[in-house]
């Protein structure tokens, strides 16, 4: 692990959005890997509010109160070799409040209810890292598959799956313990995972293979198998806030799946922007918004009409996408 990186304020209180006059509607942030920027969109008007700087190579993010926490890698020719790792911002100036080590490339984190653990998945070191987000100190660096990018944490707290693209597999951290309890194969190149709200089920793409893994949470174990239209290269993957329905972004396919959860089947494709990575769901469930790569821009799903009512602007590059207030 790279120890370049400085906890510059070892954990920052958590405050509401209201306390600091922020308007009641949630806000989608969507990370541009090319531009070096996080775009915060706001979802009452779907107008871009801000933008903030991140470099390098801004990828994976979470937003929990007022802060922003984003994982930068330097696998880029333009990046030095200690700016790997977990930067956190204020939403509303853009200052960085503090950074984090991870190790070799960063990719996506995930954080826990309350904000005081994160975990990173890290794409070169074939780790995940798990830290303390009061002392800033790294509890465990565990070895996962190889070049894992998808990490979830399930709704009880108890597990996180780590998806690994090239070993095909899935890693489920024991986040008591604090250490690999399971590993289970999926289909080729699995991406993104994601965990049924109400915490029985996982789903996981699999870009290549064209699908998505249903996976038993009780047992760690792969139950069904999504198959998705034949343009399909599945990235990110949502589930609603009752768990009826699963939203994957099919990469580039150019579109987003929707999934019924019960017949598993998909019952609608909207067409969006181009490769769109990642998808964020508005707590409502009546959004959706996408994160499209090579078109530069969010595409906005009327869940209920199932069609797109806005496209906006963000960044080269546009990668991530997560809702937060």
């Amino acid at each position: 692990m790279k120890m370049g990186w400085t906890v510059a304020l070892m954990f920052v209180v958590l405050t509401t959005s209201a306390s600091f006059g922020q308007s009641p509607a949630p806000r989608a942030y969507v990370s541009n890997e090319r531009a070096g920027t996080v775009t915060v969109i706001d979802t009452a008007t779907d107008r871009v509010v801000r933008q903030i700087t991140m470099a390098p190579r801004p990828r994976g993010l979470e937003v929990i109160g007022r802060r922003l926490f984003v994982a930068l890698s330097d696998d880029n020719p333009h990046a030095t070799s200690d700016q790997d790792g977990i930067a956190v911002a204020d939403v509303e100036t853009g200052a960085i409040l503090a950074r984090y080590d991870a190790g070799s490339d960063p990719e996506r984190l995930v954080l826990n209810r309350d904000g005081s653990r994160l975990y990173a998945a890290n794409e070169d070191a074939g780790t995940a890292t798990i830290t303390d987000l009061k002392t800033g100190q790294v509890l465990a660096t565990l070895v996962v598959g190889i070049e894992p990018e998808g990490i979830a944490i399930s709704p009880d707290e108890r597990w996180v799956y780590v998806t690994a693209e090239t070993s095909n597999t899935v890693s489920v951290i024991d986040t008591n313990a604090l250490k690999v309890v399971s590993n289970f194969l999926v289909d080729p190149r699995p991406r993104d995972a994601a965990f049924s709200p109400d915490g029985t089920r996982a789903y996981v793409s699999a870009e290549i293979g064209g699908s998505v893994a249903v996976i038993d949470v009780a047992q760690h174990r792969v139950i069904a198998t999504i198959e998705l239209p034949a343009t399909a290269k599945p990235v990110g993957v949502v589930v609603s806030p009752d768990s009826r329905f699963v939203y994957v972004a099919n990469g580039h396919g150019n579109s987003v799946a929707f999934v019924d959860a019960q017949s598993l089947k998909v019952v609608a494709t909207v067409p969006v922007g181009r490769r769109p990575w990642g998808i964020a769901i508005t707590p409502d469930g009546r959004k959706l918004y996408t994160a499209n790569g090579l078109s530069g821009d969010s595409s906005v799903i009327d869940i209920e009409r199932r069609r797109v009512t806005a496209t906006i602007p963000t960044g080269a590059g546009a990668w991530g996408v997560v809702i937060g207030r």
